[in-house]
């Protein structure tokens, strides 16, 4: 199914959170700051106690070691108690995003056979139109009723938990795909992959410490956020600022300036909303901000730098291989790439037939570390197509130059327009070039013949007819003659999954093309 992992049979007890928790619970860093919550502060001893309750009432409940646990929660310490204690339980953790609806949620429960599911009272609605029968169902702030129990109640007690004889073969994790294009499949990861991933971006790139203080964009269901906030700061005992309502450029600048957080994670398109802002800062004692989930245009990263005098580094990685794989280093940045590997990890670009390209020409990228995952849940098919050997596919669209990966989209969003082949992408970097311009998207439509042809939506603050016919000779004087799309639609927002990617099928969609356009 993957490539080779040795003979699981033979390997030493290994537990992921028993490694990368309670490592802290020595003297000196175990009343260290963990979490920073809008209510309290929660040392790392506190929070080692409070996944032990968790852990050990999830086991009371009747679950057996291997059993899921959906954890449908915003960012908040009940997230968290609930994935590290599931885990030393031998249980899996399934963090789903908060914006699901009963239909997918249900899919969901039905195709991971799931025991329980945590929830807060930001889902509790929708899990409750989704739940089933035999699925145990935990609410956070909130009491028992109509078979739903508290939270606190069951896994709030101050109980002990012995460590599950898991092994580093063995699943802890899994994490469901955006499922943008069809349906969600879980990508399962295993202990190793958790105690591997902090040797990557948090050591390599960013020399994380117990001194900093982590603040997030992206969500902790979110396989970025997971890192960027849970195990990659409780590997070297850092703290971190959990944030559980959406986070807005002004819900930011609020956190900044209160919490002084030292390393930023987020999508670009978070910080092209928080770098348009004219009133926003970066306070000192910001130190580095990340970007990941969607290529950098070039024009966001200028603009980042000098409004806040910061290089904005960006990277690549992916579900299946659970966090970074590549990233720009704070003193080796080229403008458009990712960055090269990480070491640890090998890339390189293949064509359809598996066959490598020549350097600097396009194609998907193919990716091998310490960290690739153990499957798909239930589809082999899809498992055997993703793997060869132990490289695993992305699905990106990139080229390799010395050394150096540029992401030029997914190559399901290609186009084809003339005959020819392209990435809307690199149409998109030159429409947020334009200085009015805060969004872009681009996709192929019918013009009512039959021919397809490039559609631009835009997001601006401007209004008026003239930017289309701007745009549209901003695109002439960079892009070839194809390339330069026939229709400008001037919308609001931009349609994305909860986790900051582009939804392009839905800007195909008659429903989705409503706006102002200019024609040729």
């Amino acid at each position: 199914m993957t490539g080779p992992r040795g003979d699981a049979s033979a390997l030493p007890p290994y537990n992921a959170t028993v490694d990368l928790l309670e490592r802290n619970l020595t003297p000196g860093r175990a009343e260290r700051t963990y979490l920073i919550t809008h209510e309290r502060t929660w040392s790392y001893a506190e929070m080692a106690a409070s996944a032990d309750g968790a852990g050990a009432g999830l086991l009371d409940l009747g679950l057996t070691r291997g059993d899921r646990v959906i954890v449908a929660m915003r960012d908040r310490a009940e997230f968290v108690s609930t994935f590290w204690g599931a885990m030393k339980a031998g249980l899996v953790p399934v963090p789903v995003p908060e914006g699901l609806s009963a239909p997918d949620l249900r899919f969901i429960l039905a195709d991971s056979e799931a025991r329980a599911i945590v929830c807060d009272p930001a889902s509790a609605r929708t899990v409750s139109e989704a739940r089933q029968e035999g699925v145990a169902c935990l609410i956070a702030e909130g009491s028992a009723h109509d078979g739903v129990l508290g939270w606190s109640d069951v896994c709030g007690k101050p109980l002990p938990l012995e460590p599950a004889q898991t092994n580093e073969e063995d699943i802890a994790l899994w994490l469901y795909t955006s499922g943008t294009t069809g349906l969600p499949k879980a990508v399962m990861h295993r202990h190793r992959d958790l105690g591997a991933a902090p040797h990557a971006l948090a050591e390599q790139i960013i020399g994380l410490s117990s001194e900093d203080v982590v603040l997030s964009a992206s969500k902790m269901y979110f396989a970025y956020g997971l890192g960027n906030q849970v195990y990659l700061p409780a590997s070297v005992g850092a703290a971190v600022v959990v944030n559980q309502a959406p986070m807005l450029a002004a819900t930011l600048q609020s956190l900044l300036v209160r919490k002084r957080p030292t390393v930023l994670f987020g999508v670009p398109a978070f910080f092209s909303g928080f770098a348009r802002e004219p009133d926003t800062e970066l306070p000192s004692s910001v130190r580095m901000a990340l970007s990941a989930g969607e290529a950098l245009a070039i024009e966001l990263f200028e603009l980042f730098q000098r409004r806040f005098g910061l290089p904005l580094l960006d990277g690549l990685g992916s579900t299946e291989a659970l966090h970074h794989v590549t990233c720009n280093r704070p003193d080796d940045i080229v403008l458009g790439s990712v960055g090269p590997p990480l070491d640890g990890y090998e890339v390189q670009a293949l064509d359809r037939d598996r066959q490598p390209v020549p350097e600097g020409e396009s194609g998907e990228l193919w990716l091998r570390g310490p960290t690739t995952f153990a499957g798909y849940w239930r589809r082999p098919e899809l498992t055997a197509r993703a793997y060869l050997g132990d490289w695993i596919r992305t699905g990106d669209l990139v080229r390799i130059t010395d050394g150096r990966v540029f992401h030029h989209g997914r190559l399901d969003d290609l186009i084809k327009v003339g005959g020819v082949w392209m990435a809307p992408v690199e149409v998109e970097d030159v429409l947020r070039g334009h200085p009015d311009v805060i969004d872009a998207a681009v996709v192929a439509t019918d013009d009512r013949e039959g021919v397809p042809v490039l559609r631009a939506f835009v997001v601006s603050r401007r209004k008026d007819a003239d930017l289309g016919k701007e745009l549209k000779h901003l695109c002439r004087r960079r892009l070839a003659t194809f390339k330069v799309p026939k229709f400008y639609e001037m919308v609001d927002e931009l349609p994305r999954t909860p986790t900051g990617k582009l939804q392009r099928f839905i800007l195909r969609t008659p429903a989705g093309q409503r706006g102002r356009s200019a024609t040729d």
